[in-house]
């Protein structure tokens, strides 16, 4: 799941220990958006239920092929601990299975079932549309322009593209699938990139998801529930990572205030650092993009994803767009998410304008 110290979180000042907000933060925000919308909507079809965003990183890969549970770990980047607790949830769900291994008795294959293989032909579907969404906010020649720059930035870094060789009419799939491989490509190889540069740096024990939590409470503290629900995992599951942070010593957990029985999130000393760190590698994974690109085409890039993220950036919960509204409505968007989810909120808010007819 795409994610770095930028994910989901709306541009600061710079003077703050927060967020660089360049390309590369517009790139995560607007990645992280397709993949969540997308989720909302595959969950408010009301044919699939508990739908996690860390899904994601496990479905493409079953659809390569058939493949053993240890290979699966290694290839999503992830403990056999937590490969086996997500490929339990993806049993129960009825979205993949389980069969003996011909070559070796001994061991299971896993492979994605006729359910699975219509979640992804639907969320498929669903992210041609989306994309199609933000085909309309800066237009469709300017969409094709940046398709084409991010396909010459994905070759120059060696990035490869997935393919689905067992997904009816993938081949068909054109610019809108096209352009969500390479937004996920992009984000997978940035954040693989900035992890082992903070690796490097004595930054240990984090993982590839690291950026979405400390990018949130980069800026401010916040509550477990709120950054669960802009991510898109459960409030359990962000409980787990907070804890993780906590005794790795990124991150202080502490009772809020304003209401004892929720857990808010902020930054220690060393998640600052750690921050820090992060930007300073952002800033120089940018300039080498635009080494590859060329200063004018890399400012067209940057200018059409700033448009992109700008469409995107408050339905994702950035909190750098609070200036915009008033406290008031602020604090009450900030609950209802809480409380609803994006999906729901955008149904509450549907149901609004059609109860006031859209008048101001």
């Amino acid at each position: 799941m795409p994610s770095m110290i930028t994910t989901t979180t709306a541009a600061k000042s710079e003077q703050s220990v927060g967020i660089s907000h360049g390309l590369i933060a517009h790139l995560m925000v607007v990645t992280h958006f397709v993949m969540k919308d997308t989720l909302d909507k595959l969950t408010a079809s009301n044919r699939y239920e508990k739908l996690s965003m860390t899904y994601e990183r496990y479905i493409p890969v079953l659809v390569e092929k058939d493949i053993s549970p240890g290979e699966l770990a290694a290839r999503v980047g992830s403990s056999k601990q937590a490969c086996s607790k997500v490929i339990k949830e993806l049993e129960k769900l009825g979205l993949i299975e389980r069969r003996q291994n011909p070559e070796d008795g001994r061991s299971q294959l896993l492979s994605l079932s006729g359910k699975g293989m219509q979640l992804l032909q639907d969320g498929t579907r669903i992210t041609a549309e989306v994309q199609q969404y933000l085909a309309e906010q800066i237009g469709g020649e300017r969409m094709d322009q940046m398709i084409l720059l991010l396909e010459k930035v994905c070759h120059g870094l060696g990035v490869q593209l997935r393919t689905y060789p067992r997904l009816p009419g993938a081949a068909e799939s054109g610019s809108p699938i096209r352009l969500n491989m390479l937004l996920q490509a992009m984000t997978n190889h940035l954040r693989d990139t900035l992890l082992e540069e903070m690796s490097s740096k004595g930054f240990k024990g984090l993982r590839t998801n690291f950026g979405q939590i400390l990018g949130m409470i980069s800026s401010e503290p916040r509550r477990i529930q709120y950054i669960a629900s802009v991510i898109g995992i459960s409030k359990q599951a962000a409980a787990v990572l907070a804890i993780d942070f906590e005794t790795l010593g990124y991150v202080i957990r502490e009772s809020d205030p304003e209401d004892k029985r929720q857990i808010i999130l902020r930054l220690s000393p060393q998640g600052e650092s750690l921050v820090r760190e992060s930007i300073a590698s952002v800033r120089a994974l940018e300039q080498r993009v635009e080494a590859l690109l060329g200063e004018k085409d890399y400012r067209v890039l940057e200018s059409a994803m700033e448009d992109l993220y700008h469409a995107v950036a408050y339905q994702m919960g950035g909190s750098g767009m609070t200036n915009i509204v008033p406290g008031k409505i602020q604090k009450l968007t900030d609950y209802l998410l809480e409380e609803l989810g994006v999906a729901g909120v955008r149904t509450l808010a549907q149901h609004l304008l059609t109860i006031t007819r859209g008048d101001s």
